[in-house]
């Protein structure tokens, strides 16, 4: 009797071992997908099965298995869902704002600019538009934005306050007309919307830009198509992005500064290479030949990193960090002890409507 049952368990349990590879490869014959040598280590994932299928459902019916997640926009484009910050909601103008919330966080706005202004800073806040916000046209066909969304009750609120927020979403409208300015698998901007957002930076700074050429490239698919387990069944060079190229190489050096020791490592040279605040660190960047000879403390986010050779090289000293890894006291540090000419906090569309630092 045990060993007839022993036998019975092994067999069950070695079907479903073998269901697994064989779903696999049928869901990946039934997208049109090919197994290379590479995959075979993954015929026993489940990740593949829910990649597999939602391809399937995003290609044959423009839907997404995960609507929270991500949903299925026109021509290919994916665009956020509601569970990162219920930005599909505010994109639709379904968002159930809290009563004050516009006055409270253009408020807190005015506070930040007046203690970065009597530590002898200028201060600059910068929305970086939502992939929903410039490409409206390529949303799921059952959303329609407003004609005012809760973005703009924050950019009205705030110049009410004395603390206007600098909003590129016309920038990138504009820039789209000329290229690509968003990747359609990402929630990114491409680098040519980052050049067309630190032009518009530039020009409201009163700062002289850099020469820089713009060359179209290819990209492998992006986070939102990661997010629905299919970014490996898009073709490598699914997205046009741009290469920037400056027409003139600056002597640029980077280092990197402990958050809670303050120590400094050593200054190395990078020229034109794109940094990162996704780090726990402070970053600095030194060119000794820029345009603009002050120092820059940028809080930033994921959006800053594409534009990030033409700030370095164009201002003489760049402090660049992650907003949400510091807080005011922090600020308040930086302030005194790194002297800044200028300070950019620079958000994201959909966490711009929860200003602050820290989290």
């Amino acid at each position: 009797m045990y060993s007839a049952r022993l036998t019975l368990f092994a067999a069950i349990a070695a079907a479903m071992l073998m269901a697994l590879p064989a779903a696999n490869v049928a869901s990946r014959a039934a997208v049109g997908g090919t197994l290379l040598p590479p995959d075979l280590r993954d015929l026993w994932s489940l990740d593949r099965i829910e990649g597999n299928l939602g391809y399937l459902a995003m290609t044959c019916c423009d839907r997404s298995l995960f609507p929270g997640r991500v949903q299925i926009g026109r021509e290919g484009y994916l665009f956020l869902g509601d569970e990162d910050g219920e930005v599909m909601a505010k994109t639709e103008g379904t968002w159930p704002a809290p009563e004050g919330h516009a006055l409270a966080l253009a408020k807190a706005l005015a506070t930040l600019r007046r203690g970065v202004e009597d530590a002898g800073a200028a201060f600059t806040a910068v929305i970086a538009p939502n992939k929903h916000s410039v490409y409206p046209e390529m949303l799921p066909p059952e959303v329609t934005p407003p004609p005012r969304t809760v973005t703009d009750d924050l950019i009205s609120a705030a110049q009410d306050a004395g603390a206007p927020l600098l909003d590129l979403r016309p920038a990138l409208r504009r820039a789209k007309d000329g290229a690509q300015a968003y990747l359609r698998t990402d929630t990114h901007w491409t680098r040519a919307g980052a050049a067309a957002g630190y032009e518009a930076m530039m020009e409201h700074l009163g700062a002289r830009t850099v020469p820089y050429d713009l060359a179209p490239v290819g990209a492998p698919a992006g986070d939102l198509a990661r997010l629905l387990k299919m970014q490996a069944l898009y073709p490598p060079d699914t997205e046009t992005d741009y290469r920037i190229t400056l027409r003139a190489a600056p002597v640029t050096c980077a280092a990197e500064i402990g958050l809670l020791s303050g120590n400094e490592g050593p200054c190395e040279p990078v020229q034109t290479d794109e940094l990162s605040v996704m780090d726990k660190v402070l970053r600095v960047t030194r060119t000794a030949d820029a345009p603009n000879p002050q120092t820059v403390l940028m809080l930033c986010d994921s959006f800053c990193t594409a534009s990030s050779a033409l700030f370095n090289a164009s201002f003489t000293e760049v402090y660049r960090v992650h907003w949400k890894f510091i807080d005011d006291r922090a600020l308040e540090r930086y302030l005194g002890t790194l002297a800044p000419d200028i300070v950019i906090l620079q958000m994201v569309e959909r966490d711009a409507l929860s200003l602050g630092l820290g989290r």
